[in-house]
């Protein structure tokens, strides 16, 4: 059932489904005096003034996004050194595998752009915990 809000006062929402359905069929001058409350566009999104706010994405560096992702300090070397470690042992792990892919992808960005802050850099395909744990597992054989 929709939420309606009072036209006169965008802050007064209401779940008044049935009621503007019964006053719609009798042609109630009542169901004028509200308007139905649209769809969130998404989870963050705040109802302010009878309208949906949307407020604005934080922004990122590739590095900041590279940390704020679990991939802070030395996890990525030590990623590195597991990939090496299967390398050698001509074995693979397809979660380790992946999340290389995504850190080469932010170096180059972190690289070419250092300085730019962007919202919509793609989210790690693994945590640093699968993918070095599955990495382990598959070198303890």
């Amino acid at each position: 059932m929709p939420n309606y809000y009072r036209i006169s006062d965008p802050n007064d929402v209401r779940d008044l489904g049935e009621q503007m359905a019964a006053w719609t069929a009798a042609g109630n001058p009542k169901a004028n005096d509200w308007a139905v409350q649209p769809a969130a566009p998404s989870a963050d999104a705040v109802w302010t003034d009878g309208a949906w706010i949307v407020p604005p994405l934080p922004t990122f560096t590739a590095d900041e996004w590279v940390d704020a992702q679990g991939f802070a300090g030395k996890r990525p070397t030590t990623l590195l050194y597991l990939k090496l470690k299967l390398d050698a042992a001509q074995l693979t792990s397809a979660k380790l595998a992946a999340v290389q892919g995504w850190l080469d992808a932010m170096i180059v960005a972190g690289v070419t752009a250092p300085d730019e802050k962007r919202s919509d850099y793609p989210a790690a395909p693994y945590s640093f915990e699968e993918a070095s744990a599955e990495a382990l597992s598959v070198l303890a054989g």
